[in-house]
């Protein structure tokens, strides 16, 4: 089980964006959450049915079978001060 199994693409936020990179062909995308939930069709599909099922957008390749991962986007520096 991984993180995959467990969460749905409804769980991601909206402005959520997922890295998407084909096994066979090496091609990488970036997808929004919106985009993927406009390609598939119901709501409740998990992250790893998405991974399997996904087909690659480039003219005359049709992989499937995708590697995901988030893109953060937030603010992730920490604090760096100190007591003076």
């Amino acid at each position: 089980m991984s993180w995959l199994t467990e969460t749905s693409l409804r769980d991601l936020d909206e402005s959520q964006r997922l890295e998407c990179r084909w096994l066979r062909c090496t091609h990488t995308w970036l997808q929004s959450t919106t985009q993927l939930l406009l390609k598939v069709c119901h709501r409740d599909v998990y992250l790893d049915e998405v991974a399997r099922n996904l087909t690659c957008p480039r003219p005359g390749c049709r992989h499937t079978g995708v590697r995901l991962s988030l893109v953060r986007t937030d603010d992730t520096s920490g604090f760096v001060g100190g007591m003076p």
